[in-house]
């Protein structure tokens, strides 16, 4: 499951200050468990966020795993087109997967592509959200589309518009939706 990251109605185009949000709130709600690291470019946004799993006991006694890896990818404008997403395996970097973003004209896509380690390369994308953004920029529909399997056609799972209490009917939580995951840990 995908998503843009949403409050009630209003949407939140991702950008590199979201994810410069993000990090902080990270940061900010680490108990201890998770570790930060990143790297920025020249215009000071995040290219890389280096997860760490603490397997101390404390901030004081840390000992710090790789965990994860994300990769971001911007506009010159600052608009998020891309976040990779490695795992530690084996003491060295495997891709999973990416999710893809797109800003046309009133359509916000967002789109999530698994690794094909055989191929090299990233499969067709197997779930889309697209949200339609009214002039203020809030969401006014969100479609979900999913592809069962490998080279099957994109179907539509749901759509709904969008009203003040959407959140609470979505099947998901909403820190799960705006990580990318189901409550059940699957993407």
């Amino acid at each position: 499951m995908l998503c843009l990251m949403t409050i009630a109605s209003e949407a939140q185009v991702m950008t590199a200050a979201t994810v410069n949000k993000v990090y902080n709130k990270a940061i900010a709600d680490s108990k201890n468990e998770f570790f930060y690291n990143t790297e920025l470019d020249d215009n000071n946004q995040i290219t890389a966020m280096y997860v760490y799993k603490n397997k101390g006991k404390n901030k004081d006694n840390a000992s710090l795993r790789p965990f994860c890896l994300y990769r971001y990818e911007y506009t010159a404008d600052g608009l998020l087109t891309k976040r990779t997403m490695y795992v530690w395996r084996h003491n060295n970097w495997h891709c999973k997967g990416c999710h893809q973003y797109s800003l046309d004209n009133a359509t916000y896509q967002i789109a999530y592509s698994r690794w094909n380690k055989k191929k090299g390369d990233f499969n067709e994308p197997m779930g889309k959200m697209t949200y339609q953004l009214l002039p203020d920029e809030t969401v006014n529909s969100i479609a979900c589309y999913q592809r069962h399997r490998e080279n099957a056609p994109m179907k539509l799972e749901w759509q709904v518009s969008v009203e003040e209490r959407f959140l609470e009917t979505l099947p998901y939580s909403h820190t799960d939706l705006a990580r990318g995951f189901r409550e059940d840990g699957k993407e």
